[in-house]
């Protein structure tokens, strides 16, 4: 799987989404998505890759926890053959929420 096609399984969520973050200013109304490349660990043999695959996470912003759309998300995820791990935090500063989904594309 590509980014291309996980940024459109995430856009079936019906949320704003965009890859690492919205620029200064053009962040929408939360909640939203942003995801992003971390690092890949392809498989490789002979000199050459065999098999792309990409560590990515997928990085939910809420006011407050949002049960439904992680319901969503993780629907969405599981429905496309996307395992996932997941970590949450709250960010004091930002008075936000992050729910964070590992995921490894292959």
């Amino acid at each position: 799987m590509t980014l291309a096609e996980l940024y459109q399984i995430l856009k079936q969520s019906g949320l704003p989404v965009t890859y690492s973050h919205f620029e200064e200013g053009q962040a929408p109304d939360l909640p939203y998505i942003c995801y992003m490349e971390l690092s890949s660990d392809n498989f490789k043999a002979d000199g050459i890759v065999f098999k792309k695959v990409i560590d990515v996470d997928i990085e939910l912003y809420s006011r407050k926890k949002e049960l439904s759309i992680e319901w969503t998300i993780e629907s969405l995820l599981e429905e496309n053959g996307i395992v996932w791990d997941s970590v949450e935090e709250y960010i004091d500063d930002e008075k936000v929420f992050k729910k964070t989904y590992e995921v490894r594309l292959l």
